[in-house]
């Protein structure tokens, strides 16, 4: 592994060193990236000899081990090979996933190669300052600057990203983990055996219900599209072997050095955001269970926290993003109406189970099954959770036993565990049916009286007769059944909520306790009251369940809170969740039943996706055009002489030629605008304006900071009425099939009689 984590130390030394001499210079141009790259081959190098003497090998596949070898090495090679390819005057990418992703990155890595001023502004959003973690792509623009082709340097990053990674996942856990990367989906791909007549039986889709699923084809969905993983997964799985060795396993095993760990931490904010909240949370909990370890993490977690803050702030815009106020009027001058923040973090109980796609598919399957529809609450939730995750809560839930029954060292019915399970399965739906579930805060739901002062008066001597109830109960110490616990946790809650509540008073932006985040409350107690009882315990041999049972805890979290603007973000976290618990799922509990057992649960849990796997990767994908060459080519040579630095009005589309030459638009796809976090709705509307030629068309570009204006298919497409009022007033300075370039500053020439 000291190759893996070497050339891992050269990329990110690389990228730092080129955000230094960029910061330094103002832009990146030849010099300063041919030192960057030199200087990040020789930390690589010094990486290496330090190594030099490692003893760690890899264990090598045996028998069925080979298989995901050789499944990830063919997805790797069809996948990467064909990222991105010409044929003809067509520039396509194999994958209809990455038809909006790809543009993106090429817009970003070609905006930091043509000498974007630092910290420059966002290309999909000219008024803001860019907001993206866009390490992977600033390593391709340095290798574009040192001469190397944007296309050919997505191909041999994306191989070498792909590479690190299996290495990577091997050392984590084995052959099962890098089956379950590859192949982990739930239930949908079985559908496939009722196809259509003359469908495909490998398809990028579940089957005939044509259901676009939350949780996708890891591969195809994550991997290959979002690049920040091309560093983050095999530096992120790395990190996680090295601290298993180096918190749990007495050193005995492979390791990094402490300064290889805190270069591939620190430097992970511009890279993948996602990962290293994943990584900082795992941390956090191992910080309290190990307590012979929390010297060890302190001084990393010390070490790194400046660099790592300076990068979230780099990739956070510096805060700049949405920092301008929303015009209304000139009138609003003196006190300008301050910009909606943007919801970066959100609240929503069940993630992606009431998206329209999984109602659109429940409606599919009732028009298929008419019978089903009395049960329409347990259907819509069933088909999401069954159809997306299979069997994988219900081994997880069964791992998560059986190291409880390690920690406590006695025996636990397992028939409890299956009638919380069933419970849950059953309750759920309705309580998310229930208005006042799903809405009301703990006080309104329990004590639905109209007047407040009345209400939190109730509340709290409800909260404090529970509180002595428990206390009472816990001195007689006589068997309760828990009681004292149950009302116990009800004065605490209730107490919490009184807190929120009157925060909330005297800060209207501050949460308040709302009922349906109990489940998420309940957890957090039981992991903490886990990890503490963990650290009390002081058994080296308890050591999986440091990582288990906070890696089911943040898959749980994912399913009640999103951390970004779209919700399906959260599976860039989810995927740690699921690769943290994977080789434990394995070695603690699958390695050890019946061999029929073994195929049985491999089968449910890897079938789904190996179908979706084969079905986005198979000879029926042909690819999909992102661009003509020629167009590109002749946009670029129009804009040549235009300065980096200027916006340019257009349409709002990721295929946008403009955007595939590295050029800064006033605003790009509105998908990604969304993801990002930035509030445009404003800027949306002077755009329309200006582009449909209204009478204050110059307001609009003076308000947008515009001076040039592209107006081609996609632009004719997008306003199809458009006025052109701007065409009589102002000067063409490049034209041809591609479209019409207009300089807004530059008055229409007079005709000559």
């Amino acid at each position: 592994m000291k190759y893996v984590a070497a050339i891992l130390y050269a990329v990110s030394s690389s990228v730092l060193l080129g955000l230094l001499l960029g910061w330094k210079n103002g832009h990146l141009d030849t010099t300063s990236a041919a030192l960057s790259l030199t200087g990040g081959i020789i930390v690589g190098a010094y990486g290496l000899w330090v190594a030099r003497k490692e003893s760690a090998h890899l264990e090598k596949p045996r028998g069925w081990g080979w298989a995901p070898v050789v499944l990830f090495a063919l997805f790797s090679l069809r996948a990467f090979l064909w990222l991105v390819f010409r044929q003809g005057d067509e520039l396509r990418v194999l994958s209809p996933n990455n038809l909006g992703d790809l543009p993106l990155h090429i817009a970003f890595i070609r905006y930091f190669a043509n000498g974007a001023p630092f910290w420059p502004d966002s290309p999909i959003y000219s008024l803001g300052k860019l907001t993206y973690a866009a390490g992977t792509d600033f390593f391709n623009s340095l290798l574009t600057l040192a001469g190397m082709d944007v296309e050919r340097g997505l191909v041999f990053v994306g191989l070498g990203g792909a590479i690190l990674t299996g290495l990577a996942l091997w050392r984590w856990g084995g052959a099962f983990t890098l089956m379950g990367f590859l192949c982990g989906a739930g239930l949908l791909g079985f559908a496939t055996f009722f196809r259509e007549a003359g469908e495909p039986f490998f398809q990028d889709y579940a089957g005939n219900l044509k259901f676009d699923a939350a949780w996708k084809s890891l591969p195809l969905a994550l991997f290959v599209t979002q690049r920040g993983f091309l560093y983050a997964l095999p530096a992120g799985l790395l990190l996680l072997s090295s601290w298993r060795t180096r918190f749990f396993l007495g050193n005995t095993g492979w390791r990094m050095p402490f300064a290889g760990e805190l270069l591939l931490y620190a430097a992970m904010p511009f890279f993948h955001m996602h990962t290293f909240i994943a990584l900082s949370f795992m941390l956090v909990a191992f910080f309290i269970a190990q307590a012979t370890a929390r010297l060890k993490i302190f001084g990393l977690v010390s070490a790194a926290l400046i660099p790592a803050s300076v990068l979230v702030w780099i990739t956070m815009g510096m805060f700049q993003t949405n920092a301008l106020p929303v015009w209304g009027n000139m009138g609003q001058f003196e006190n300008p109406p301050p910009r909606p923040s943007s919801e970066v973090l959100g609240w929503q109980p069940g993630w992606m189970v009431n998206d329209t796609q999984t109602q659109q598919a429940w409606q599919s399957f009732v028009k298929a099954m008419p019978a089903a529809e009395p049960i329409a609450p347990h259907g819509q939730f069933l088909l999401f959770w069954l159809g997306n995750f299979g069997a994988w809560p219900f081994v997880a839930a069964a791992l998560a036993l059986a190291l409880l029954r390690v920690m406590w060292s006695r025996a636990l019915a397992a028939k409890y565990v299956w009638t919380c399970a069933l419970a849950f399965v059953f309750i759920t739906p309705l309580l998310g049916l229930w208005t006042s579930y799903q809405g009301d805060t703990w006080a309104n739901f329990f004590y639905p009286i109209k007047d407040a002062i009345t209400r939190n008066t109730v509340a709290h001597i409800a909260a404090l007769a529970a509180l002595i109830c428990s206390v009472m109960l816990h001195i007689r110490r006589k068997r309760d059944f828990g009681l004292r616990w149950v009302l116990l946790g009800f004065a605490a809650i209730s107490i919490l909520d009184g807190l929120l509540t009157m925060l909330h008073d005297w800060e209207q932006k501050a949460p308040q306790l709302r009922v349906n985040s109990l489940p998420l409350l309940i957890a957090t107690i039981v992991l903490l009251t886990l990890l503490v009882q963990y650290a009390r315990r002081r058994d080296a041999s308890l050591w999986r369940a440091a990582f288990v049972l906070p890696g089911l805890f943040l898959f749980f979290l994912c399913c009640n809170v999103k951390f970004a603007p779209w919700a399906w973000d959260n599976t860039k976290i989810m995927i740690w969740a699921w690769l943290i618990v994977l080789p434990f799922l394995w070695e603690h509990l699958i390695a050890r039943w019946k061999c029929w057992q073994k195929w049985g649960i491999c089968v449910l849990l890897f079938f789904s996706g190996f179908v979706g796997l084969l079905g986005g990767l198979g000879g029926t994908q042909q690819g999909y055009e992102i661009a003509r060459c020629s167009t590109l080519d002749a946009v670029a040579a129009a804009v040549r002489n235009i300065p980096i630095t200027e916006p340019f009005a257009t349409a709002p589309h990721y295929q946008h030629p403009l955007l595939l030459n590295g050029r800064k638009v006033i605003l790009g796809y509105e998908g990604h605008l969304k993801s990002h976090g930035i509030i445009y709705n404003n800027e949306s509307v002077n755009l329309s304006e200006l582009m449909n030629g209204v009478d204050i068309w110059r307001l609009n570009a003076a308000e947008l900071g515009v001076h040039y204006l592209y107006y081609g298919p996609l632009e004719i497409e997008k306003w199809p009425r458009s006025r052109e009022t701007w065409r009589n007033s102002v000067q063409v300075i490049a034209s041809g099939p591609w479209g019409e370039l207009f300089d807004l500053d530059i008055p229409r020439a007079p005709l000559d009689f």
